[in-house]
């Protein structure tokens, strides 16, 4: 993760471990130019719809299989359970955010930090380390570490975009959160008799971006301990291997141990962090079981917060890759603050250590009913 949008211009720099192969910073006139670019290109893959049904349902039952995956491997793919109405409303609420992720506090460019990193840039660096994240401080712990950046040989300068607590500032994607059809897939794989929203990103990769997401475990990157806690992706583009899709491994068991969280786009660990190291998988990729699945708009992806993934670049030329990843959490998850982890801005409260989650923050979304309790 890195941090606010740096718009500053870069002059030469003095030699780095990091190699630059262009210019830090684009001008915001090109920037601006091209995201308009890719923006216009995927609105075309799906219709906008004028009009919504006020009440949105699955677009397909979760079957007992899929629960079955779930609890058998960590993870498990639901073909076409989101509705087209419930893509696209994802799809205008995640553009809103991306237009206005300069008024973030927790949103970044990674790729503008991943270069200012490699031209040795700490002034950029320094200059926006005041929002979730200590850029330079980051930096200079990665540098220190000799551990290198997560790079594809991709050619382009396509930007990897982040966001944290959308639903703090969007208003419909907070509906879609708290409200729409994504607190029901939570609850089929939680076995909870509630469950709590507890978090969200959003994850924006460009045709041309180099930079991948370092394998990693969520559950440490959270202030929460306990064991029903489970992640959402909803892609909102067609997603494969080539453009970022999810990546997950099979074989090591997160459940029973706690990794350290690393800087996703570097494996050195954040500072301070936490529990063992986890292997290098990147440059070991034969020596594990890495599945991925090639998603359409509509699918969704399930994983519990202990289960080890990641996501490549994007090499494609054309096709960008849009995706949330909401948070959902059951009974017996309870408040747990890790100093080492990032910053939640959009929090109103901090609760105590041992404190289950409720409140404004972390809201109820969804109960069993009588039926349910009965079934």
């Amino acid at each position: 993760m890195a941090a606010a949008m740096m718009r500053r211009a870069v002059g030469s720099r003095s030699p780095c471990r990091f190699p630059c192969s262009w210019p830090c910073l684009r001008t915001s006139a090109v920037t601006a130019r091209y995201r308009a670019e890719w923006l216009r290109n995927s609105r075309r893959q799906l219709p906008v719809v004028e009009r919504e049904s006020k009440m949105t349902k699955l677009a397909r039952p979760i079957t007992r299989d899929e629960v079955h995956t779930y609890n058998r491997a960590g993870f498990v793919l639901l073909r076409g359970v989101l509705d087209l109405q419930t893509v696209n409303r994802f799809r205008r609420s995640m553009d809103q955010a991306i237009a206005s992720l300069a008024d973030s506090p927790a949103g970044y460019n990674v790729s503008e930090v991943t270069r200012a990193a490699e031209a040795c840039d700490f002034d950029a660096l320094q200059s926006n380390s005041d929002g979730q994240h200590d850029l330079a401080g980051m930096v200079a712990h990665i540098k220190a570490t000799e551990k290198p950046l997560l790079l594809d040989p991709v050619e382009g300068k396509g930007s990897f975009l982040l966001d944290t607590g959308v639903a703090a500032r969007i208003r419909e994607f907070r509906k879609l959160c708290l409200s729409g059809v994504l607190p029901e897939i939570a609850a089929a794989f939680l076995d909870s008799e509630a469950v709590n929203f507890f978090g969200d990103q959003i994850f924006v990769k460009e045709p041309g971006t180099r930079e991948r997401t370092a394998f990693h475990q969520d559950s440490t990157y959270f202030n929460i301990e306990g064991d029903q806690c489970c992640v959402v992706w909803v892609p909102v583009d067609p997603a494969s291997y080539e453009t970022g899709t999810m990546l997950y491994v099979r074989g090591i068991d997160g459940k029973a141990q706690d990794y350290q969280p690393n800087t996703f786009v570097s494996h050195a660990s954040l500072p301070g962090a936490e529990g063992a190291e986890l292997p290098d998988i990147e440059n070991n990729l034969d020596a594990y079981d890495v599945v991925h699945f090639d998603v359409e708009p509509g699918d969704v992806l399930v994983h519990h917060y202990k289960t080890i993934h990641g996501t490549s670049g994007n090499a494609s030329r054309y096709q960008v890759r849009r995706a949330a990843s909401l948070r959902y959490c059951g009974d017996d998850i309870r408040y747990r603050a890790r100093p080492y982890a990032p910053k939640q801005l959009h929090l109103q409260y901090e609760p105590r250590d041992g404190d289950p989650l409720g409140g404004p923050d972390f809201p109820i979304v969804w109960q069993r009913t009588p039926a349910q309790q009965a079934a």
